[in-house]
């Protein structure tokens, strides 16, 4: 498709978006930081869009809760101690049944160093992840994402500690966790190594972590851990479950526009930085000429940082030549 068809396209789902996701409306602080009801028993806290500081507490990535008779399971617990301590209280707004468990969808410290908040309050609850975000916290990376929120948030996070998940996963589960079922998927290297998505069939909810992103710009953050190639395969993947509400790990919740708009980000900017280097541009030398493809998404958080997204995406152009 060329990429004016693409752009084309993309509008019109940026039209429809709005008509179809669950009237969310993202957080600017943390002052903000809500409940919100999506089905019955499953409630999203949605993060503000950016990078963490001392205003937000690591208050930026999407938190999922499901709720039964016989108790509570988290999917992400937030970027601090302070975050994860304010989800267990909003979560007891709901529910007095304790959180026996918490799913930490992939190594990035936004998703788990809330982990030490449910482990002070509920020290029997248990922690699940893939296995390589275990063995890569384990190796070290754990303290460098203490280090990174702390250089940024300082006392605002004091007291947080690395509370490394204790459960791993390959990605391919059945789980059977307080009366409800869950299932396990992992499509190899996409925003990270370590991701695992989390379906809840009983609501057709799809937790997707950082998969799905809307609002932002896709894997900018840490463009060193992701596969372009492999990022668009896992939301196609997505696309393919039998779910109709998706939770990603960044944005609004929603149904099939969110991943569908991941999922454009992700082709129109591959396409353009092929489409450039094929013409023997740099990747610097490229850099507004994508922009101007990514067009439609020049409102969301991060395109002011996109270059170094481009210079990552380049690469791996660059290294498909050889494969």
């Amino acid at each position: 498709m060329k990429l004016s068809s693409i752009t084309a396209a993309l509008c019109l789902t940026m039209l429809s978006f709005w008509v179809h996701a669950h009237n969310v409306t993202i957080p600017k602080d943390i002052s903000e930081l809500a409940l919100k009801k999506v089905t019955d028993d499953v409630y999203v806290i949605h993060g503000i869009q950016g990078l963490p500081e001392k205003q937000n507490k690591g208050f930026i990535s999407n938190s999922g809760i499901v709720v039964s008779d016989d108790g509570v399971v988290i999917i992400d617990s937030g970027g601090s101690l302070q975050i994860g301590e304010m989800i267990l209280q909003k979560i007891s707004e709901v529910t007095d049944k304790p959180v026996v468990a918490v799913f930490n969808t992939h190594v990035h410290g936004d998703h788990w160093l809330g982990n030490v908040a449910v482990r002070n309050a509920f020290p029997d609850a248990r922690l699940y992840a893939h296995e390589r975000a275990i063995e890569r916290l384990n190796s070290g990376e754990a303290e460098q994402w203490l280090d990174i929120f702390g250089s940024a948030m300082g006392d605002a996070i004091e007291g947080t500690r690395a509370v490394v998940p204790d459960t791993a996963l390959k990605g391919d589960e059945t789980l059977k966790i307080a009366g409800n079922t869950y299932k396990m998927h992992h499509t190899g290297k996409a925003h990270t190594d370590s991701d695992i998505m989390i379906e809840h069939p009983a609501s057709k909810v799809l937790f997707a972590g950082d998969i799905v992103i809307y609002g932002s710009t896709v894997s900018g953050a840490r463009p060193e851990d992701f596969s372009a190639k492999g990022q668009i395969a896992a939301v196609e993947y997505a696309l393919g479950l039998p779910v109709d509400i998706y939770v990603p790990g960044h944005g609004p919740t929603g149904d099939r526009e969110i991943p569908e708009a991941t999922l454009r980000f992700l082709e129109v900017l591959y396409e353009s930085v092929q489409t450039y280097y094929d013409e023997g541009l740099a990747d610097f030398e490229m850099r507004d000429k994508v922009v101007a493809d990514l067009a439609e998404f020049s409102g969301w958080s991060g395109m002011d940082r996109i270059g170094r997204l481009i210079s990552f995406v380049y690469q791996q152009v660059e290294a498909a030549e050889f494969e």
